[in-house]
């Protein structure tokens, strides 16, 4: 299983991680202060994800890391 951590604090909303992400695997959504969006893999992430990174490199502000828990 593989856990996907966006640190609100740091993600722009920019979607670099939707656009590197060959499986679609992330969104983004609305805040709910409702200014920029922010970044979320979707629930299939968990199982589907092959941990290349490419969304976690691709952050410009390295907000997303990548856990995998085997």
């Amino acid at each position: 299983m593989v856990k996907h951590i966006v640190d609100p604090e740091k993600c722009v909303g920019c979607g670099k991680c939707v656009e590197n992400c060959s499986l679609e695997l992330w969104v983004l959504v609305d805040r709910p202060e409702g200014k920029k969006k922010l970044a979320q893999a979707i629930e299939e992430a968990a199982v589907v994800c092959h941990t290349c990174g490419m969304c976690s490199e691709g952050c410009p502000e390295k907000a997303i890391v990548i856990i995998n828990e085997k």
